[in-house]
């Protein structure tokens, strides 16, 4: 073989490592491919170069070439933002609510090849999309999801469900949570796991392909002190006083060490009306996040209320003006009761961290109780502050109608 032979094998072999690189992206291979058709497309055009050293010289700057050209492909695909889509076409908005009613199915496609599926009711939020790091909100209904792992890269998926946190470890599995029942969750897995922690977990849970894990928190009633008959009361032994109070203080151990469920009960059995009348602003948030997540809401309600009361102006009464927004916009569907609660925020906290999402669920509110020129107008105002923000496509549909 002479050495024009030996220079166009060199070639070959170089062309087929570059294109067959296993640790390379599909849009990394295309890149490449595309580029080496352009390379052979130029030396057919020009001629074979006379001589094996101008072949070498030839040959120096496209070898470089092809491993800059791979370079700035792997740069692209490494830091080129992850965007998704709803349905066909319609551009997704991190933050907005994504749901399929009516019976539809509604499939939700990322760019980095992952896809969740909703239906049943299906009704969720991406929080935060960042390339590897990505959570989203699963508010209710059934969600199938298939997560793609590119390249060998680690990717991290969380789904927090009700009180649980869905962490991916594999990448086919269906979600299935009905938060206005009794807050069960079913979780089955056909390819890889996923791990559950949070809700009526004792500990956290992996779940392989093939399994299925089932878990409900039933908002149950458990009676207070004041709620047991005088009959009942009559024939139970006097329990001894410093028992009553350790049962009395229990709540505070369990809120403090994040057992939400077992706290809540617990301060049911103290009288709840009592503990509202004691607890700090922050066990008062505890016991409004438990009443929220395992119910009844009516609890959630009452601990935030009493936290207004007797935190007046404080930055926590603003969150809890918030928090009574989300409650009864998503429990009880009272949108022109939640518009007024986001409003309360707006006005305590206006420059609070809660200000932006707080703007788009007032729009939001505003819109679906029928309100729509207060909805325009709130449209409007949010586009002004956040143009790009996470509302902001609602914001753009409610205008264009």
């Amino acid at each position: 073989m002479d050495r024009k032979e030996d220079l166009e094998a060199t070639g070959d072999r170089f062309r087929d490592l570059i294109l067959r690189d296993p640790r390379a992206h599909d849009e990394i291979r295309r890149g490449r491919a595309v580029f080496l058709e352009e390379v052979e497309r130029r030396n057919a055009s020009s001629g074979l170069p006379r001589g094996a050293a101008r072949q070498r010289r030839r040959w120096l700057p496209i070898v470089v070439s092809a491993s800059v050209a791979a370079g700035v492909a792997a740069f692209f695909v490494v830091t080129r933002p992850v965007t998704f889509q709803i349905g066909e076409a319609r551009p997704g908005q991190v933050g907005s609510v994504i749901e399929a009613t009516d019976g539809r199915t509604v499939p939700v496609s990322f760019s980095e090849g992952s896809t969740l599926s909703l239906h049943d009711g299906g009704r969720i939020r991406v929080l935060s999309l960042k390339r590897g790091d990505t959570r989203v909100l699963v508010e209710d209904g059934v969600v199938d999801a298939s997560i793609a792992h590119r390249g060998g890269a680690p990717t991290r998926w969380q789904f927090e469900v009700g009180a649980y946190h869905v962490t991916v470890n594999g990448t086919r599995f269906r979600m299935a949570f009905h938060g206005a029942d009794d807050r069960s969750l079913r979780v089955s897995t056909e390819e890889g796991s996923v791990t559950v922690s949070g809700g009526c977990l004792e500990a956290a849970k992996t779940v392989s392909a093939g399994e299925i894990l089932e878990a409900s928190c039933p908002a149950r009633e458990v009676p207070a002190p004041d709620d047991v008959p005088a009959a009942e009361a009559a024939l139970a032994p006097t329990p001894d006083l410093a028992a009553k109070a350790m049962r009395t203080e229990r709540w505070r151990e369990l809120l403090a060490a994040g057992r939400l469920l077992e706290g809540l009960r617990a301060a049911e059995r103290a009288n709840f009306d009592q503990v509202c009348r004691t607890a700090t602003a922050k066990e008062l948030l505890a016991l409004a996040d438990a009443g929220r997540f395992f119910g009844p809401s009516k609890r959630a309600v009452a601990a935030l209320v009493a936290l207004r009361a007797r935190f007046p102006g404080s930055a926590v009464a603003g969150t809890a003006a918030f928090t009574l927004g989300r409650i009864v916009f998503e429990k009880e569907h009272d949108y022109s009761q939640a518009a007024s609660w986001f409003e309360t925020y707006l006005r305590e906290q206006p420059s609070g961290p809660l200000m932006g999402d707080a703007f788009g669920r007032l729009m939001e509110a505003r819109l679906r109780a029928g309100d729509t020129l207060r909805a325009r107008t709130t449209a409007e105002q949010y586009l002004g502050r956040f143009p790009a923000g996470p509302y902001s496509a609602e914001a753009r549909g409610i205008l264009g109608r």
